[in-house]
């Protein structure tokens, strides 16, 4: 079989056609002249190249487990992390996955050591070599450079420790500032860093490491109340990589403060105006999210415009594509695009950065309420109509899903996109597998609307599945979406508004219409802090550093909640 270049550009433009890469796909085909060259690129099957790739990885692995006299090892077969099979060369491997074998070995020896000497009631003692040999799993690749089984200090010094990590009770929680470092190795007891964190919190934010047992605050906390000057405020926002808090919504005005521990509840806010002032109802804003890197706060309103802003506050963008009220938007977790829904039945799909429209959806024939995205090119749209599409990158609809028949109101992907969850009128939460087009779970616990949803972060290690739920029922759910259960249910006194997850997974907070701001520990749901605030709290929300919480009141004040952790 002969593989040309040519293949290669096919396969690879076609990749980028489907991921929703445009431009580049664009300028890729201009100078390949790949269409040229294959014209019909409508005969080449979606995921070509992914099947390839997988293909070849498969390969690779059973490559790196044959023997020496290249038989395979089917008793004894290792798989091949991705990373590993791309940094190493087929030596390496082997290599690889002999020491992957000799530990397992190793493993089974001193259960049976320890069986046998359970058996006679005398202690085993094994005796390790003298010879080093690399941690489970480390990566011996020579990719960028690196030599064989190097590690910088930091990561050394962790390989090197040999005693368990100290006790809960001494361990505080570090600067927020202070990079988290990690060995392949780690076990469940070191920290972890925080990646992909709730409510648009990603990979871009100021790395943070939490201690892995429960924290707790060290009371009194620091309350700093800030004034809007009577504007709306029903919802707060924070700015995932710096200290900078949006508050608005059902206003003309969207409005950005220092949320710096020490600020001033005197601070004048910066004022985000949209056309038409205060008088003028058209402009009032109905929507607003964060770009995952902190660098761009995007606000629809009901005038169909999109404003993007800096986090300074500057107008950069102002998007028109839609002829109705804007009613949701979304950034995707690492890209510039965002994506936008309203009451024209419309989504939208644009270069938030360039103000370009990319795609324009008209699947729906109601409007549409709820946009949220599984990566940087699939997405979810839903509407009025009942009905959730799924889409991937410039493609019509991939999928359509359709479960309960009343009015859909909130969204969201898990952060591994293994699930999609949708909330209907009435409380019911509808659990669905986009990749088998199937609902798995229909939820009916909570007896009312449920107003917020929130996702345990990902680095949180086997709560990867958990959501949390606040409803109008007066209470909290925290939700395994694996086998569909309640975990656990939190009552309080009056309909809960908000609920958001601590950076760390360890803490929740929630707000009620009642003014009541509650702190509790995850996973035993214990209360650990409790204030009534001025106003029923429309919106609660923790800051990416782990240390503020932001309440937004509906008497129009919004509340800061300096908490020191330990």
């Amino acid at each position: 079989m002969t593989f040309a270049s040519t293949d290669v550009n096919v396969l690879v433009y076609k990749y980028m056609v489907e991921a929703g890469f445009m431009h580049t796909s664009y300028t890729f085909a201009n100078e390949s002249q790949v269409t040229k060259a294959f014209p019909d690129m409508s005969s080449v099957p979606p995921n070509a190249l992914i099947r390839f790739v997988q293909k070849g990885m498969q390969y690779t692995e059973m490559e790196a487990n044959l023997k020496e006299d290249r038989h395979a090892v089917d008793e004894d077969y290792q798989l091949v992390a991705a990373a590993d099979a791309i940094m190493n060369d087929a030596k390496d491997l082997r290599e690889l996955v002999q020491t992957q074998r000799a530990d397992k070995q190793e493993d089974s020896d001193d259960q049976e050591d320890r069986r046998d000497s359970s058996e006679r009631g005398t202690p085993t003692v094994r005796v390790q070599p003298a010879e080093q040999k690399p941690a489970k799993g480390l990566r011996r690749g020579r990719g960028r450079g690196v030599p064989p089984q190097s590690h910088s200090p930091a990561r050394q010094s962790q390989l090197d420790q040999p005693h368990p990590a100290q006790p809960a009770s001494d361990r505080h929680m570090p600067e927020h500032k202070q990079a988290a470092t990690h060995a392949d190795n780690q076990t469940p007891g070191n920290a972890a860093a925080l990646r992909d964190m709730p409510n648009g919190h990603s990979q871009h934010a100021q790395p943070a490491a939490w201690p892995l047992n429960a924290l707790k605050p060290v009371f009194p906390p620091q309350i700093t109340v800030l004034d809007t000057h009577s504007r709306e405020t029903r919802v707060c926002s924070w700015c995932p990589t710096a200290a900078v808090l949006a508050s608005g919504l059902g206003d003309p005005e969207a409005l950005l403060w220092s949320g710096d521990a020490g600020c001033s509840d005197t601070q004048m806010p910066t004022v985000l105006a949209h056309s038409g002032g205060e008088a003028d109802k058209s402009s009032v804003v109905e929507c607003m999210d964060w770009q995952s890197d902190g660098t761009m706060l995007a606000t629809g309103s009901m005038d169909g415009w999109i404003r993007v802003w800096n986090k300074s506050g500057q107008l950069l963008q102002t998007l028109k594509g839609h002829g109705s009220a804007v009613t949701c938007l979304k950034f995707s977790r690492h890209t510039n695009l965002l994506l936008s829904g309203s009451f024209d039945k419309a989504a939208i799909v644009w270069q938030a950065d360039t103000g370009v429209q990319m795609q324009r959806i008209t699947a729906h024939t109601g409007s549409v309420c709820c946009v949220a995205w599984k990566d940087d090119h699939q997405f979810a749209t839903a509407s009025a109509d009942h009905v959730i599409h799924l889409h991937a990158g410039d493609q019509a609809c991939t999928a359509t899903l359709k479960g309960d028949a009343t009015d859909l109101t909130q969204l969201t992907w898990s952060p591994n996109g293994d699930h999609l969850v949708s909330c209907c009128e009435g409380g019911t939460l509808l659990v669905w597998s986009p990749s088998q087009q199937t609902l798995l779970h229909t939820l009916t616990d909570h007896t009312a609307d449920v107003h917020a949803m929130a996702w345990s972060p990902a680095t949180v290690p086997g709560r990867q599945h958990t959501l949390a739920t606040a409803s109008q029922d007066q209470t909290v759910r925290l939700w395994d979406l694996v086998s569909g259960t309640c975990q656990h249910k939190i009552s309080l006194a009056s309909k809960v508004r908000s609920v958001d997850f601590h950076p760390s997974g360890h803490l929740l907070v929630s707000g009620c219409d009642d003014g009541e701001i509650c702190l509790w520990s995850i996973p035993d749901g214990n209360k650990l802090y409790s204030s009534t605030l001025s106003g029923g709290i429309a919106s609660a929300a923790w800051n990416s550093s782990g240390d503020t919480v932001a309440a937004a009141c509906r008497n129009k004040l919004v509340h800061l909640i300096f908490m020191e952790l330990q």
